[in-house]
């Protein structure tokens, strides 16, 4: 079975040629949601590398962001994830998609 990325994990989309990360904000069984990094505000970035590696605030900051904008939302399947970011509290590699 694939390991999944953890809310607050961010992973790269390896299906588009510029592998855009991704803040993973929701978890299914076979695809994550969450929003582009490109499409956050230059604060909420900063907030983001602030937390590195404080997995409980990254997981606050991205369930804040998922509830914010709908429309910011982006679902990929799992296979075509590659984790770019590890929750440093998870032991074992991300086994995502090719990168």
């Amino acid at each position: 079975m694939t390991a999944q990325p953890t809310v607050g994990e961010i992973v790269a989309i390896t299906t588009i040629d510029s592998d855009p990360l991704l803040l993973v904000s929701t978890i299914a069984d076979d695809h994550v949601t969450g929003v582009l990094l490109a499409d956050l505000a230059t604060e909420t970035l900063h907030r983001l590398q602030a937390s590195e590696p404080d997995t409980a605030t990254r997981q606050q900051l991205a369930d804040a962001i998922g509830r914010t904008n709908d429309r910011m939302s982006f679902t990929v399947p799992l296979t075509d994830c590659a984790l770019v970011e590890r929750d440093s509290s998870r032991l074992g590699p991300f086994e995502g998609g090719e990168h």
